[in-house]
């Protein structure tokens, strides 16, 4: 069964869908999915195409959790890093998704553990986790461990944790490296730190960080960019890799450093006009 999922409350992503629908029921079976109502872990389909920005591809990698299956993503967002197919090109390779035929690339997930006071919840992550200051905090320590280990108290505006596929995101803004979205590999990148020795670093995926709130510290966790938890003295986040990968399905015709290129300017050099 194939998924088409997307947002009904924008008519360019309905109509699309329509478009889409009838051809792929020629070859498959098809679900269309624009309430996000369809439940992906008791229901798994065989293969998501997903119409919209990368936000939703974040959305629906989050709801899939860790029984993961190829995703397709068509743009119909502002910038398309993870969504690489336009619906031109998804409309010639129709055949070639269903037959499973696309290139794909891996990209290692999270799974989160955070308690807060008596509750635990876990999610799936893939992009980031991000730890700041509450606003009436001038300072917060975020005390890391890799393996039960000290790695570091990073003093100063927060932290992010990043994978590699989401190292373009807030961690390339905070001054963090990129990292190739293949890399089973965990970047933390310090949120203006209080001392020039904290620098980003980039840790193995196969070990488990925890990250804890001592004391009178106040800390806004968010995930992948969607709510914020507010975390007290004594509350913990444990982030360890995911049992299941991502799975993207890549663009027939274009590199992980073509992509960087055409949506980064990656490597572009300026040019300066003196007049």
């Amino acid at each position: 069964m194939i998924l088409l999922v997307g947002d009904k409350s924008r008519s360019d992503v309905v109509h699309a869908i329509a478009q889409v629908e009838p051809l792929l029921r020629e070859l498959a079976d098809v679900v269309v999915d624009t309430d996000g109502e369809h439940d992906l872990v008791a229901n798994p389909p065989s293969l998501v195409i997903n119409f919209g920005g990368d936000g939703s591809i974040l959305r629906v990698a989050g709801r899939l959790g860790e029984r993961q299956v190829p995703l397709l993503g068509v743009n119909f967002g502002k910038f398309g890093f993870l969504a690489e197919y336009e619906l031109p090109e998804l409309l010639v390779n129709l055949q070639n998704a269903v037959d499973g035929k696309l290139p794909t690339r891996q990209s290692l997930l999270l799974k989160v553990t955070v308690t807060h006071g008596d509750e635990s919840i876990e999610r799936i992550v893939v992009n980031d986790v991000v730890l700041q200051r509450a606003p009436d905090k001038r300072m917060s320590h975020v005390f890391t461990y890799y393996d039960d280990a000290l790695l570091a108290d990073y003093f100063g505006d927060g932290l992010i944790l990043s994978t590699p596929l989401g190292s373009t995101a807030y961690n390339l803004a905070a001054g963090g490296a990129l990292l190739h979205p293949e890399l089973e590999a965990v970047i933390l990148t310090p949120l203006c730190p209080h001392t020039l020795s904290l620098r980003p670093l980039v840790v193995p995926a196969g070990g488990v960080l925890k990250l804890k709130v001592e004391g009178d510290d106040s800390l806004a966790l968010t995930m992948d960019g969607e709510g914020t938890t507010e975390l007290r003295g004594g509350d913990s986040v444990e982030i360890r890799e995911a049992a299941t990968p991502l799975t993207l399905i890549a663009h027939p015709t274009r590199s992980y450093f073509d992509t960087l290129r055409l949506k980064f300017d990656w490597s572009k050099r300026t040019t300066v006009s003196r007049t």
